[in-house]
C-alpha cells in the first residue's frame, strides 16, 4: 500500500510543482498587466480598435487593419471584453494572459511527452521568468504572437502524439490540421513549425496514414485557414503571399555580419529573456553563441539516437529533432531578413516562437547535469504517460562535463533573474509613460478636441483609449500624410474645422512645425506642452468629398 502511494506521488509531484511554477509566472504577468507594464504601442491600439469595431458590429476584419496578412482572431477574442469592461489596456491584454497560461500547459505536456517529467518542471521554471522582450511578446494585446506561439506549441504536441500513437488518435489529425491552418492565417513567421510538424507526422505516420485521417487533417487545415483562403479567392484583394514576401526584407541590402550580430548576439538573448528593456548589454550576449552550440548538440544527439534506436524510440527522438528543426528554421529565416540588421532590438520579437523549442535547446544541459548522479534519460514518457528508460544512457564525459553543464545552467537562471529584475526596476519609467498618456488624453478631452494629427506610434493609442472620441490621422516627420492603418480617420480629420497637431517634443515633426513648415491653410490658435507633447490647436479649411 505504501509503495503504491509512493509511486502515485512520484508520478503526480512533478505536475504539482510545475503547476506552482506556472501559477507564479501567470501571477507575475497579471500584476504587470494591471500596472500597464510594458506600455502599449500603436499596433496594440490598432488591434484594440478592430476589437471595438467587432464588438459594435461595425466591421468584421480578416486581417490586421492596414495590411493583407496577420489574422485578427485575437481581436475577436477581445471584442466582448472591451464591450463589457471598457477600452483599457489591461482589458485588451486579458486574452494574451490566458494564452500564456495555455502555452505553459501545452509546453509542459509537450516536454513531458518527449522528455522526462522533472525536465518538464525545469522548463516551467525557465518559462516563469519574464524579461521585457519576452513579456511584451506574451502579454501585449496586438495578436500574432501570444496566440500563435500557443498554437505552435499545440501543433508540436499534437505532432508528437501522432508520431508516438498514430493509430489511436484519429480526431487529433483534425486538431493538428486546424492549428496548422490557424498559424498560416494568422502569422507566417511561425511557418517553420508548420513545416517541422508536417515532416514529423508524414514520416512517423506514413504506414498508418489512411485516407480518412488525411481527410481529417486537410479539413482541419481548411477550417483554420478559411479566412485567408476566402480573402485570397476574391479578385478585389491583393495576394497575401506576394504582399508578405515584399515586406520580408530578404532581398534588401544588409551585411551578413550585421544580420548575424542582430540575430545571434542580440536576437537570441532578447527573445529568450536574457536582456534589459530595449537593450542588451555586452555581458548578456553570451547566450547567443551558447544557444547555437546547444542547438547543434541537441540535433546531433537526436540524429545519433534515431540511427541507433528501435522503431518506437526512433519516433520519440524524431519528435525531439522536429523541435530542433523548428528553432533552426526560425533563426535562419530571421537572419535572412534585413530586419535582423536594421532593427534588431524591436525585431527580436520575430524569434518569439522559438520558445516552443526551448526544451530541445536545454535538453543537452539536463543530460550533462543528470550524468553527475547517473540519472540520464530516466522516466522518459512514451506518450501514454507510462515511464520508460531512454536509450541515452549515463553520460561518459565525466565530472568535468557535468560540472560545466551545472555552471551553464546556473548562469542561465542568473541571467533570467537579472533580466527579470531589470524589467521590474524599469517599471517606474513605464508607469511615467502611462501617466503621460492619461494626461494627454485628459487634456484633449477637456479641450473638446476630437480630431488630431500625430505620429504613427501615438495615433491609434489615442483612438482606442478614448473609444474613438479622438480620431487621429498619421503624419510623417515632414508633416506629410503618413501610414494610417485605419483609413477613415484621415478623411474625418481633414473634414474638421478644428484640429490639433499632437507632436512629440524634441522630434523632427515638432521642429518642422515650429519653423512654420506646416500645411497651407492651417492657422494656429493656441499652443500647449503636455506630457512630452507640443499641442497646437489649429483652424483649418475642411476638405469636402
Amino acid at each position: 500500500m505504501g509503495s503504491t502511494a509512493s509511486h502515485s506521488l512520484g508520478k503526480s509531484l512533478p505536475g504539482y510543482v510545475a503547476a506552482a511554477l506556472g501559477l507564479a509566472g501567470v501571477l507575475y504577468r497579471a500584476i504587470l498587466t494591471a500596472l500597464d507594464v510594458p506600455p502599449a504601442n500603436s499596433d496594440e491600439g490598432t488591434a484594440g480598435l478592430a476589437a471595438l469595431h467587432i464588438g459594435e458590429g461595425r466591421h468584421w476584419p480578416t486581417f490586421f487593419y492596414g495590411q493583407d496578412y496577420m489574422g485578427t482572431f485575437y481581436s475577436y477574442l477581445a471584442a466582448p471584453l472591451i464591450q463589457v469592461l471598457g477600452t483599457h489596456w489591461w482589458v485588451l491584454r486579458l486574452p494574451a494572459l490566458a494564452m500564456y497560461a495555455a502555452f505553459l500547459v501545452l509546453v509542459f505536456r509537450l516536454t513531458r511527452t518527449l522528455y522526462t517529467p522533472w525536465f518538464a518542471v525545469f522548463i516551467m521554471a525557465v518559462m516563469a521568468f519574464g524579461s521585457d522582450r519576452v513579456v511584451k511578446d506574451q502579454i501585449i494585446g496586438a495578436g500574432g504572437y501570444s496566440d500563435v506561439a500557443t498554437a505552435a506549441a499545440g501543433l508540436m504536441l499534437a505532432s508528437a502524439l501522432l508520431a508516438l500513437q498514430p493509430d489511436k488518435r484519429k480526431m487529433t489529425y483534425a486538431v493538428w490540421g486546424w492549428l496548422a491552418g490557424y498559424i498560416v492565417w494568422t502569422h507566417w513567421l511561425a511557418l517553420p513549425y508548420v513545416a517541422a510538424a508536417v515532416l514529423l507526422v508524414t514520416w512517423a505516420s506514413r504506414s498508418e496514414l489512411t485516407m480518412r485521417r488525411a481527410s481529417l487533417a486537410v479539413s482541419g487545415f481548411v477550417l483554420g485557414a478559411a479566412p485567408l483562403i476566402w480573402f485570397n479567392l476574391r479578385s478585389d484583394h491583393p495576394n497575401s503571399f506576394s504582399v508578405l514576401l515584399s515586406l520580408s526584407g530578404a532581398t534588401e541590402s544588409a551585411a551578413w555580419s550585421d544580420r548575424l550580430h542582430g540575430a545571434v548576439l542580440l536576437g537570441l538573448p532578447l527573445s529568450s529573456g536574457m536582456c534589459a528593456p530595449s537593450r542588451c548589454a555586452t555581458w548578456q550576449m553570451w547566450w547567443g553563441p551558447a544557444y547555437l552550440t546547444l542547438l547543434v548538440v541537441a540535433a546531433i544527439i537526436a540524429v545519433v539516437a534515431i540511427r541507433r534506436a528501435d522503431a518506437g524510440e526512433r519516433r520519440l527522438h524524431a519528435g525531439r529533432l522536429a523541435l530542433v528543426a523548428g528553432a533552426a528554421m526560425t533563426l535562419a529565416a530571421y537572419t535572412a531578413s534585413s530586419s535582423s540588421a536594421t532593427t534588431p532590438i524591436e525585431s527580436a520579437r520575430y524569434l518569439h516562437y522559438a520558445m516552443v523549442s526551448l526544451p530541445a535547446v536545454l535538453w543537452p544541459l539536463w543530460i550533462g547535469t543528470s550524468s553527475l548522479v547517473g540519472r540520464v534519460g530516466a522516466n522518459t514518457s512514451d506518450g501514454k504517460g507510462t515511464p520508460r528508460r531512454s536509450g541515452t544512457g549515463p553520460s561518459r564525459h565525466g565530472v568535468v562535463l557535468a560540472v560545466g553543464c551545472i555552471a551553464l545552467t546556473c548562469a542561465i537562471f542568473a541571467g533570467l533573474l537579472v533580466a527579470t529584475g531589470q524589467l521590474i526596476a524599469y517599471r517606474p519609467h513605464y508607469a511615467a509613460e502611462a501617466d503621460d498618456e492619461q494626461q494627454l488624453l485628459d487634456h484633449l478631452r477637456a479641450g473638446g478636441i476630437t480630431h488630431v494629427y500625430s505620429e504613427y506610434w501615438t495615433c491609434n493609442r489615442l483612438a482606442y483609449r478614448s473609444r474613438e472620441q479622438v480620431r487621429c490621422a498619421v503624419l510623417d516627420e515632414n508633416l506629410a500624410p503618413g501610414f494610417d492603418r485605419y483609413r477613415p480617420y484621415r478623411n474625418q480629420v481633414r473634414q474638421s474645422e478644428q484640429v490639433a497637431y499632437v507632436l512629440p517634443e524634441s522630434s523632427a515633426m515638432s521642429d518642422n512645425f515650429a519653423r512654420s513648415a506646416r500645411p497651407q491653410g492651417v492657422e494656429v490658435v493656441s499652443r500647449h506642452e503636455i506630457a512630452g507633447y507640443q499641442i497646437y490647436l489649429c483652424r483649418q479649411k475642411p476638405e469636402r468629398n
